[in-house]
């Protein structure tokens, strides 16, 4: 209700003229509220990314200069070392962290507690993988979220073994697991911040993780072979059973063609293309089953 009322205050000041509105939203669906209230209007959109490395580095030392700066170990230290490490060792752990400000916080907390920096990412990274495991593919529950734990593992594995660190739109769009209702399961997916959509020229363009420390959390899951094996076996079952439903849609349209007492030559292309199909499928189904 409350930004249902926001909305319209902000519609009335700029139909008016009298001012522009600048909304600050962590809510990825806030164009749909938006929207109700000014339907004729484009919106501009500016992003906030994550901090770059040197701000992040910088982060993490001025937390940590707060936190200990009364300690005499960290006065007797010199310029090119930190509590448990040195600033190289910190300098690639930021790396696999990223420039989440959360993340950073929570790492210079435990570096502040006595952990290493390479000791403090390692808990982040198991930390993250098993929340990752939790919230989006073990206790999925379908009728509650709008995805299934094989659409969030195919995005998992994918992102775990893609080069630069995200993969196509489209790419995931057009996968098998994808075709029904793949935008809102991938808008779903985003909301709930595992994966992050950035976009060009105002329309989806690629997927990354949705924080920068899950590329090593989706990787480190991706390294369990027994995990790896039983989605994997479980997302090829759930390809055969979409793969068998478009065989009897195929077959059942065939038999109402075959049923006609004389065949019209106007439905011959049609045929032809079902018995295409089928064959298509048929050929992937053995690929598949060759896999499982």
């Amino acid at each position: 209700m409350i930004y249902e009322k926001l909305s319209d205050w902000a519609a009335a000041l700029t139909v008016s003229n009298i001012a522009r509105v600048i909304f600050l939203t962590g809510d990825i669906s806030y164009s749909k509220t938006l929207s109700r209230a000014l339907p004729n209007q484009i919106f501009h959109e500016i992003q906030l990314g994550d901090c770059t490395p040197d701000v992040a580095k910088q982060f993490v030392l001025d937390h940590l200069h707060t936190d200990q700066s009364n300690s005499s170990s960290y006065t007797q230290a010199g310029p090119d070392t930190i509590e448990g490490g040195d600033i190289k060792d910190l300098e690639d752990c930021i790396e696999v962290l990223g420039g989440r400000l959360s993340d950073l916080e929570f790492f210079a907390r435990m570096i502040s507690r006595g952990q290493s920096p390479s000791d403090a990412v390692h808990d982040i990274i198991v930390q993250s993988a098993a929340e990752i495991l939790k919230m989006y593919i073990a206790d999925v529950d379908n009728t509650v979220r709008n995805w299934t734990p094989e659409q969030a593992w195919y995005l998992v594995s994918s992102l775990a073994e893609a080069q630069g660190g995200s993969i196509l739109y489209s790419e995931a769009l057009f996968s098998d697991l994808f075709k029904k209702d793949g935008e809102s399961t991938i808008r779903a997916l985003e909301q709930a911040e595992l994966i992050s959509v950035t976009t060009l020229n105002d329309r989806p363009s690629t997927i990354k993780p949705g924080r920068p420390v899950f590329a090593a959390a989706f990787r480190r899951l991706l390294e369990d072979d027994v995990l790896r094996c039983r989605l994997g076996l479980r997302t090829l079952g759930q390809q055969i059973a979409m793969e068998n439903a478009n065989i009897n849609k195929y077959e059942g349209e065939l038999q109402v063609l075959g049923s006609l007492e004389k065949e019209p030559k106007e439905i011959r292309p049609r045929v032809r293309w079902l018995l295409e199909k089928l064959a298509g499928i048929q050929a992937k189904m053995k690929s598949t089953r060759r896999k499982v």
